[in-house]
């Protein structure tokens, strides 16, 4: 791939050249490394400074806490290199599967969760949320399990045929071509949750200046399709809303959404 600033944290132009088919972590022999060069910059240069008040990361943990349970078995759909953080949000999981298209993306995540390092702005999730260091560190300390798979399209991981008690896509489902295409990755995640389960969500709509330099517009975004997606699914809506956000170039506004089995 050629060299890209690290923004959205998504491969587009190597979108159509990812393999599709579901996969191990540690089944994959060899990493690009233009790849791991970007994952590695979007997580150093997004979530790493302190957090920015009014961005939006405030609302998320509390959806996360207040609406998530206390899962035995969660989720994270479109990984990608931030599932350590939301997992500040999440209430004491039991067993965590992260799940992305891009392998190189998981591999990062993966180095970063098995080191020591703990940027300003976990600490100041921490703080938001009112959890200890050692809380962050008994997630960290889990056995996570790494898949390689399109998020998008109906998926299922071996071994969790009994269904999630929390599924997360944030930052995940709007990255579909469509509001089509949202609709079948959200009901992909919900046919993944057992009895009782939670489906929780961020959907980020991109600014114009971002949708003319990515070439992903998904201004087709909006409570209406999430609603609508979770009453297809005979989910039981928690929390919807959408937030406009100041002082960002990249995106206009976000929403947020919880539904429950």
């Amino acid at each position: 791939m050629a060299e890209v600033e690290a923004i959205g944290g998504w491969l587009k132009d190597a979108d159509s050249g990812l393999e599709r088919g579901y996969r191990r972590l540690e089944d994959i022999a060899a990493f690009d490394p233009q790849r791991l060069a970007y994952f590695e910059d979007y997580r150093t240069r997004y979530f790493h400074a302190p957090l920015i008040p009014g961005l939006g990361v405030e609302p998320i943990l509390e959806t996360l806490a207040r609406h998530g349970g206390a899962p035995n078995f969660w989720a994270d759909l479109g990984a990608g290199v931030t599932t350590l953080f939301w997992a500040i949000g999440v209430n004491a999981p039991r067993a965590v599967a992260v799940c992305d298209l891009v392998p190189e993306a998981l591999q990062v995540l993966s180095r970063f969760k098995a080191s020591d390092e703990l940027p300003p702005c976990y600490l100041d999730a921490l703080r938001l949320v009112g959890k200890s260091r050692e809380d962050f560190d008994a997630v960290r300390r889990l056995d996570w399990s790494y898949h390689v798979m399109d998020c998008l399209a109906p998926w299922s991981i071996p071994g969790a045929e009994g269904g999630f008690d929390l599924v997360t896509a944030i930052g995940c489902f709007g990255l579909a071509a469509s509001p089509a295409h949202y609709a079948r990755a959200f009901a992909a995640a919900a046919h993944n949750l057992g009895a009782g389960g939670r489906l929780i969500g961020v959907d980020w709509i991109r600014s114009a200046l971002f949708v003319e330099r990515e070439g992903h517009d998904n201004g087709y975004l909006g409570e209406a399709l999430t609603a609508e997606c979770g009453a297809r699914a005979r989910l039981k809506p928690l929390s919807l809303a959408t937030l406009r956000i100041a002082g960002d170039d990249f995106y206009d506004s976000l929403i947020i959404w919880a539904f429950e089995r």
